[in-house]
């Protein structure tokens, strides 16, 4: 028989085994009650179920460089004196930030993360530079004694990021003081890391921001054109150079996302929301900066391409140039499918793109993609491993598969190599989307069929994506 009284909770044991599961849980509970009172977080972490991975780094990136242009610089906030005399929990939050951003590298990627495995691309040496100017300018100042100095280039002569300790500092570990007037004299990629790390110990500018300060349609709409105003100017080059309308129009959706995650949590009134939401740009377009690929360029990619050393490597890249040029797949699509995503038989690639949209795009038998997908599979089906299911996977150089899944970044790896190995011009991995959607224009599909094909959600954006030229419109003449 069931029993229907409710559990007393004085009445039950706290075993020892629980202590941590429930700590780890009120810290959950912290972190998702700190962003739902951030409407900037919680407008990030809503992209989750609806975006990928690189929208919500997009957005995060561009609400980050929003809230420091307004509050200025992290590491001003920082009491590098004290940490400087402390030098053992400097060097602890420099280990804990690579660590950190390794693994958000590594999630980014869609990689499992290991300290034991060998972390690269991190930055380390830009950082530790500019931690060594930072000391060199506080003895120069006065405010930190040369032994201290010379104790820390002594130790940054003997780093190493594999001594990490197990209970690492966590982000925002360091409470902030007011701002100072610190002038360092850095490279832009060493103020970078720096700039990185101080918001690691005391929280992103994103975090720290008040939000609601600046959510006002007046005040809102001229941050914005300041802020991109400055951008323009700040340009390395000698001409001053507009922003894109489409950077505009990115900061604009994001900061109305914000205002409705702000009206969410009752911050902002509806009629401020609204307010938000009129808010108008100046109209302005771009021409896509795709460049056409045709049909004889890409037998001449899938040459040179054949023509490597590697053979499996070889034959791993020719299907994935194939894929994106007859099926119209964006970078994040082609590293995210997996081998059960594919139907030989039935000629068709279950897909799932933007929006975590789902679509099926065909195929010919008689087609190069399926003939540069059947040898790669032949190579790919060799020793599978279910748990580790990527369709494209990294090759070493004895040409053995490591099962590793590809990221973004290999792929534009790959579209860089080619002028290295003789193509005439530069290309890159949406080139090639841009060219499956020309090439069905041409064929006489009509925009909606197309639009679908593309995966978009919007026959705008497929328009955008045509690259046929004044050459299409001879012969294009009306008659009674």
């Amino acid at each position: 028989m069931q029993n229907n009284l409710p559990i007393d909770p004085s009445s039950t044991s706290l075993r020892t085994t629980s202590l941590r599961k429930q700590t780890q849980l009120a810290e959950r509970i912290n972190h998702i009650n700190y962003a739902s009172a951030n409407p900037a977080l919680s407008y990030i972490h809503s992209l989750a179920a609806t975006d990928t991975t690189g929208g919500q780094a997009n957005a995060r990136y561009t609400l980050e460089r929003l809230a420091r242009y307004i509050m200025g610089n992290s590491f001003q906030l920082i009491d590098w004196k004290e940490l400087f005399t402390i030098q053992d929990k400097l060097i602890d939050a420099v280990k804990s930030f690579l660590i950190a951003r390794a693994k958000l590298k590594a999630k980014m990627k869609n990689h499992y993360f290991s300290v034991n495995d060998p972390i690269k691309n991190l930055q380390v040496n830009p950082l530790l530079n500019a931690l060594l100017t930072v000391a060199q300018f506080l003895h120069c100042n006065h405010n930190l004694p040369l032994s201290r100095v010379i104790e820390f280039e002594k130790r940054m002569t003997v780093f190493d990021l594999a001594s990490v300790k197990t209970s690492m500092l966590d982000h925002g570990w360091l409470q902030s003081i007011p701002p100072q007037r610190y002038d360092f004299e850095l490279t832009k990629q060493s103020e970078v890391m720096l700039e990185a790390f101080s918001c690691f110990c005391i929280r992103s500018c994103v975090e720290r921001f008040d939000w609601r300060s600046i959510l006002f349609a007046p005040l809102l709409q001229s941050t914005m054109q300041s802020f991109l105003s400055d951008r323009s100017e700040n340009q390395i080059s000698d001409r001053k150079k507009a922003y894109a309308p489409a950077t505009a129009d990115n900061l604009l959706r994001m900061l109305r996302g914000v205002a409705q995650h702000a009206w969410l949590a009752e911050l902002i009134s509806v009629e401020t929301l609204e307010r938000i939401k009129a808010i108008k740009l100046p109209r302005g377009s771009r021409q896509s900066s795709g460049r056409y690929l045709s049909y004889h360029e890409l037998d001449h990619i899938s040459a040179i391409t054949l023509n490597q050393k590697n053979e499996n490597k070889a034959l791993r890249d020719n299907a994935i140039f194939w894929l994106m040029y007859e099926a119209g797949l964006r970078r994040a699509e082609v590293v995210s499918a997996n081998m059960h995503d594919i139907d030989m038989n039935r000629c068709q690639l279950r897909v799932v793109g933007k929006g975590n949209k789902e679509r099926y795009v065909p195929f010919s038998r008689n087609s190069d993609l399926y003939n540069a997908m059947e040898k790669w599979l032949t190579i790919r089906r060799q020793d599978f491993n279910s748990n580790l299911p990527a369709l494209f996977c990294t090759i070493n150089r004895y040409q053995t598969l490591t099962q590793m899944r590809l990221t973004t970044q290999t792929l534009n790896d790959l579209c860089k190599q080619l002028t290295k190995l003789g193509f005439s011009r530069i290309v890159s991995p949406h080139d090639f989307r841009h060219s499956v959607a020309t090439n069905l224009l041409r064929s006489g599909y009509d925009l909606l069929l197309v639009s679908k094909f593309m995966g978009h959600s919007s026959i705008t954006t497929t328009q955008r994506y045509d690259r046929r030229t004044d050459d299409d419109l001879k012969g294009v003449i009306p008659s009674r």
